[in-house]
């Protein structure tokens, strides 16, 4: 069982509707969770080509999805397109990561191949063998890491990568609140689930990001803490495990109560 945390304050910067195993298990263990969403979810600039490989995934060897919510997406546009989620299950499915192997499972069937690292550079070396000459899709936000990808076309595979949504950063005034709370000493940590919530976090701090070195920053998975370091901060707590209840408890492990 892991320590409380009570007295203890932690800022989760995805809110309700993204990563929400990770607050309210921060709240089961006794902590005062303050969430601050640095990142919302958009649909496709243009969904045409989600739509056509959606449409035509009887084409498919596999799919590939590195994040839960291009899983999300994914099984949301098939339903908008009334057709069967079931179309999903046929090709051979890889899940970057045991979170995004979970919404998987939870909404269309286990995965085929998840690879022990929690990265999309592991996930296209996993893959490389079984790949060559077969077509893949790739469903991802507008932004996405060029790693997978990149992999995957080294690998010999003929990849269809879509834009499945995109990202976006919350509004800086909103963010600067942080700023002001971890230099009025009101908070204890800071927890990340995305690359892309740290650079808006950052990025809405600018000048002031420093201050978040006085706290303790925890990442979800290893390519959000590469992106907490390539900012220049250091990162405290990344469970071994990559799921928000472990990071919670990750957290709880590292800090403990006030």
């Amino acid at each position: 069982m892991p320590p409380r945390l009570d007295r203890r304050t932690v800022v989760v910067t995805r809110g309700k509707g993204g990563e929400d195993a990770l607050a309210a298990r921060l709240a089961e263990l006794g902590a005062i969770v303050r969430e601050l969403p640095a990142i919302a979810f958009a649909p496709p600039a243009d969904p045409a080509p989600l739509d056509a490989a959606l449409r035509g995934l009887a084409a498919y060897d596999w799919v590939v999805f590195a994040s839960a919510t291009a899983v999300e997406r994914t099984v949301a546009r098939l339903r908008l397109l009334d057709l069967p989620v079931g179309a999903l299950a046929r090709p051979s499915l890889a899940a970057v990561g045991p979170a995004t192997a979970a919404r998987l499972a939870d909404l269309v069937r286990a995965p085929d191949l998840v690879p022990a690292e929690a990265k999309g550079e592991a996930m296209a070396a996993e893959l490389a063998p079984r790949v060559r000459g077969r077509r893949v899709l790739l469903p991802r936000p507008a932004e996405g890491r060029p790693e997978l990808l990149a992999g995957l076309v080294a690998a010999g595979a003929e990849v269809t990568a879509v834009e499945a949504y995109r990202t976006e950063a919350a509004a800086a005034a909103d963010l600067a609140r942080l700023a002001d709370w971890i230099a009025a000493g009101e908070v204890d940590a800071v927890a990340f689930a995305s690359p892309s919530a740290v650079k808006a976090v950052t990025g809405a701090l600018a000048g002031r990001a420093s201050l978040l070195g006085r706290v303790l920053l925890a990442a979800i998975g290893p390519t959000t803490a590469d992106a907490i370091r390539a900012a220049g901060l250091p990162v405290s707590v990344l469970p071994r495990d990559h799921t928000g209840r472990d990071l919670a408890e990750a957290i709880a492990a590292r800090l403990g109560p006030g």
